[in-house]
């Protein structure tokens, strides 16, 4: 196809990529100059295609406020916050849905709430976008923690309707995780025979 590059044209750009930047960019023109349009776009398409800005947030490629950090995420202050405070969980990994994080959200999710709870005395609304139809702008997923005022002005309430006795039993099949229901029930009838043997007199 007209738009790839031969093997001689890769092997140059991947040289060209292990050169420090300043003998980069007299290469990479060079490189350019002998490529055709299409080339051009495809490279430029490619480049669009492998950058993603929170991968570059966690690499401090750009300059950012960080508030917390440890081995699975980083946090940070939203540029155009949603309300005063409002804070971004990236995990470290490029993981696009909340369904390939590794590590435990809930630990950076409870310690930021916690902050903004004491220092600046306001509640909390925790927001995931997973997916596209969800409203997920970006595919590397990020957490939402903004901050809640009396009298904010944020609209987070949602349109319900009710749903049919059918539908919900559909659902519950579709949606069940079978297991963890089974071992909940086991700990509980557990939980109570250990409350009845209490209450034995001997």
């Amino acid at each position: 196809m007209d738009h790839q590059l031969n093997e001689e044209q890769i092997r140059r750009l991947n040289k060209i990529s292990k050169l420090p930047r300043e003998e980069q960019q007299k290469e990479l023109q060079s490189l350019l100059s002998e490529l055709s349009p299409e080339q051009i776009e495809f490279l430029k398409s490619q480049q669009k295609e492998q950058q993603c800005l929170f991968c570059s947030l966690v690499e401090w490629h750009i300059p950012h406020y960080r508030v917390y950090e440890d081995s699975s995420f980083i946090a940070i202050l939203d540029i155009n916050p949603a309300s005063k405070g409002h804070v971004m969980i990236i995990p470290k990994k490029h993981n696009k849905f909340i369904t390939e994080i590794e590590g435990d959200f809930s630990v950076p999710i409870k310690k930021i709430t916690k902050k903004i709870y004491e220092n600046l005395k306001a509640d909390v609304s925790i927001i995931i976008n997973n997916g596209l139809n969800a409203g997920q702008k970006i595919n590397h997923t990020s957490i939402s923690i903004i901050p809640r005022y009396k009298n904010d002005n944020i609209n987070l309430e949602l349109q319900q309707n009710k749903a049919s006795e059918d539908e919900l039993k559909e659902l519950s099949e579709l949606l069940k995780i079978p297991q963890e229901i089974q071992k909940a029930f086991e700990e509980k009838i557990i939980e109570t025979e250990g409350s009845y043997e209490e209450e034995r007199i001997p």
